[in-house]
Formats: structure tokens, C-alpha cells, sequence
């Protein structure tokens, strides 16, 4: 297999491009290389797996909860999983949640409704309602409600993000925003093949009539209400076709005075926080590091 700084070539060249090739699906390739985006994470005191948080519509809301060595209470990351709102899960991010752990945060990574099965804005709702959770639950998991942080990368930046701008970031401490989307309406060229077409008839985050109507809604347009943000990260790789979003929410966190910092990762594409060979996955998770110093543990 041919790579590049480790990255099978193939994973690098999606994660540069988000399009896939002729006869391909973004589920079967993304899984064909889980052994290596999930490989050889740092070890962590404890795994619980699919802890309920609620049943709605059909589906068992849970979450997996990673534990870092270290005595409690920590502060307490609401993690919410990317795969452009339709795929991906707690179990895709396996990697990723337990560095984040590493760094002395109880994360809980959410699995939380999905389209096409549940269109918007089912994802949101379930953000919102696990904030609440994770509030309540923090202290019987080992973690600190006073220290509750939401993040999450790709379409799970964008829920977060959605959650705040919607008026639900009471007692939020910070915000880890992981090459987000900010402008769903903006970014659905960049997400077509992932989200099936970029028209409102095609793609398939939400009902097309809403795709329509929906031009100006904090959850779907989160950096336009982000003056209410915490402290937030803006973490983005400079070779992601998607960085103009996060470059746009800078710009306006900037304009709203809220206290921020924002770290473009040069050569990183998409998704580099799942490519833990890429000089760009240490080089985030130090940021991360030195965010949570500035903003969470003092």
C-alpha cells in the first residue's frame, strides 16, 4: 500500500478532496482503513461502552464514555462524531476519543440520530439533550459539571456549534471545534458525495423543503449567532477543502469579541485529527492541549 507520512495514499487524497472515485461509496472507503485511523491509541483508565441517554423515534441514543487515568473530577467533553451528519459513529472514532482522553478530558462521544433516517433537525435535538445529560451524569461518570466542554469534528463541530448558537451553551466552559461547518448551505458543494448531491432534492441531511426555506437558522448557520460562544478552538488543516469554514466562524468570533484561538494546521487535510501518522494530528492535539491550559484548567 502506497502512503505518505504514514497516510494510506488513497485516505489522504479523499481527505484532501472529500469526492470519491468511480464505483466508490464514502462508507466502504472510510471503513476500509478503520485498522489504520483506529490504530494504537493511548491507553486510558476505562471504556464504557453505549451508556443510555435516551430512546426517541426509533432510536437508543447512547454514548461511549473514556475515562483518563488521573484522579477525578475532570472536565467533561460532549464529543459529537463527523461523517457529514449521515455516517460515522462513537465506534469511528474510537482513535480520536481516547487521545482526547489522554489529555485529561472525560469523553463522551455521542451516537446520535442520523440521516437520511433522521433528517434534520433530529442530530441537534440530540445535542441539546445530551448537553442536559452530560450536566446532570458528569459527577457519577468522574467528571466535573462546572468543567462541561462540547466539540467535535467535521459535521460534529457543526452541531455543536449548532447547539450553542441556538441558546443551549449555559455553563459551557469552552468549545472544541474540529474542521467544522459553519454554513451548511455554503459548504453542500464540498459535501456532495458524501451527502449524496448538493441540491435541496438530493442531499440528504434535510427534508428538501427545508433545504429551501431554511436559509437563515442558527442551526444550520451557526457562525452567523456565535456571539454568545465560550471560548472556543477553531482547529482547521489548511489543505481541507472545507477551511474557508472555519476561516469564516474565526472572522466572526473576532467581530463578536469572543475569546478564541484559532490554529490553521499548513499541509493538513481534512479529518488529519484520524490520521495519527500526519504531522498535523500531533500538532492539533497540541493545540488542544494548550487551549484546554488557557481556558479550562486554570
Amino acid at each position: 500500500m502506497t502512503t505518505v507520512d504514514g497516510v494510506p495514499a488513497r485516505l489522504l487524497e479523499f481527505q484532501r478532496t472529500l469526492k470519491v472515485r468511480d464505483g466508490e461509496t464514502v462508507r466502504d472507503l472510510l471503513a476500509s482503513f478503520d485498522g489504520y485511523t483506529n490504530a494504537d491509541g493511548p491507553r486510558v483508565a476505562a471504556v464504557t461502552r453505549g451508556v443510555p441517554v435516551r430512546e426517541i423515534a426509533g432510536w437508543r441514543v447512547t454514548a461511549d464514555v473514556y475515562l483518563p487515568f488521573g484522579d477525578p473530577p475532570f472536565p467533561t467533553l460532549l464529543f459529537l462524531h463527523g461523517g457529514a451528519w449521515v455516517l460515522g459513529a462513537p465506534a469511528s472514532h474510537r482513535r480520536l476519543a481516547a487521545d482526547l482522553a489522554a489529555l485529561g478530558l472525560l469523553t463522551v462521544v455521542l451516537d446520535y440520530r442520523r440521516a437520511p433516517r433522521h433528517r434534520f433537525p433530529a442530530a441537534v435535538e440530540d445535542t441539546v439533550h445530551a448537553l442536559g445529560w452530560v450536566r446532570e451524569h458528569a459527577a457519577g461518570l468522574g467528571g466535573d459539571p462546572a468543567r462541561v466542554l462540547v466539540g467535535g469534528d467535521s459535521a460534529g463541530a457543526n452541531l455543536a456549534a449548532a447547539a450553542l448558537a441556538s441558546g443551549h451553551g449555559a455553563g459551557v466552559a469552552a468549545a472544541l471545534l474540529c474542521y467544522g461547518i459553519y454554513d451548511v448551505h455554503r459548504a453542500l458543494p464540498v459535501l456532495a458525495d458524501l451527502l449524496g448531491g448538493a441540491e435541496a432534492d438530493t442531499q440528504q441531511y434535510l427534508e428538501p423543503a427545508d433545504a429551501r426555506r431554511l436559509t437563515d437558522d442558527p442551526r444550520l448557520h451557526p457562525e452567523r449567532y456565535c456571539a454568545d460562544f465560550p471560548p472556543s478552538l477553531v482547529l482547521a488543516g489548511e489543505d481541507d477543502p472545507l477551511f474557508g469554514e472555519s476561516v469564516a466562524l474565526t472572522d466572526r468570533l473576532a467581530a463578536a469579541a469572543v475569546p478564541h484561538r484559532f490554529v490553521p494546521v499548513p499541509g493538513a487535510p481534512h479529518g488529519f485529527l484520524q490520521l495519527p501518522t500526519h504531522p498535523g494530528h500531533r500538532r492539533g492535539l497540541r493545540a488542544v492541549a494548550g487551549f484546554l491550559r488557557e481556558y479550562v484548567e486554570r
